[in-house]
């Protein structure tokens, strides 16, 4: 009975300390789940993750082609209350001359008070 009393205060021990120990995690503030690093995307890219709601719950996103050149921007939506984490997801269209080439995009958040880059986040892709 004492063993068995043990291994139940021993259960819940490890489940609070695993609890609080992720309770501590850093997580990242923009958290891009699509594309992936390396996919090859074409015109126009859908983009998504999860990030915290921010201002107007609105990110910005933007493609760069190889010599980082801004060749697209748009816009993602976060679902979620103001201040929360959920999901966004948003597509954003590009112009890309000279052919198939590695490129970046970029999701995003602006200050509301004077407009400056709060957070980026960013994946490496193949661009077609």
């Amino acid at each position: 009975m004492m063993l068995v009393r043990l291994i139940g205060i021993g259960s819940i021990g490890g489940a609070l300390w695993w609890w609080l120990r992720c309770k501590a995690c850093v997580t990242e503030r923009i958290d891009i789940r699509a594309p992936t690093s390396a996919t090859t995307v074409s015109d126009p890219v859908t983009v998504s993750g999860h990030a915290w709601a921010t201002q107007h719950n609105q990110l910005a996103l933007r493609v760069r082609d190889q010599a980082g050149t801004e060749i697209g921007t748009g816009s993602a939506s976060v679902s979620g209350p103001l201040g929360a984490r959920g999901p966004f997801s948003g597509t954003v269209a590009y112009a890309l001359s000279g052919g198939t080439q590695p490129g970046r995009i970029e999701v995003f958040d602006t200050s509301p008070r004077d407009g400056n880059l709060v957070h980026l986040a960013s994946v490496e892709v193949t661009l077609s």
